[in-house]
């Protein structure tokens, strides 16, 4: 049987569109393109004013082995 995983968690979250919210009694403001850890509190109130970290580049990898050429 096929084992099902779940994607990892995102290590941060951007700020979709800067806002304002309270928090505990003070106003917290939210830059658009702000990385938030996904803990953040406010994340789970305001959930659709968040979305994952993109880089604009792919990211390098060395997981893979090079191939090894015996010339």
């Amino acid at each position: 049987m096929a084992r099902v995983t779940t994607p990892a968690p995102p290590i941060a979250l951007v700020v979709l569109e800067s806002f304002v919210t309270d928090v505990d009694g003070v106003p917290v403001a939210y830059r658009k393109g702000e990385p938030v850890d996904p803990r953040d509190p406010v994340v789970r109130k305001h959930a659709k004013a968040f979305g994952p970290l993109v880089f604009p580049h792919s990211v390098r990898t060395r997981l893979t082995t090079p191939e090894v050429r015996a010339d």
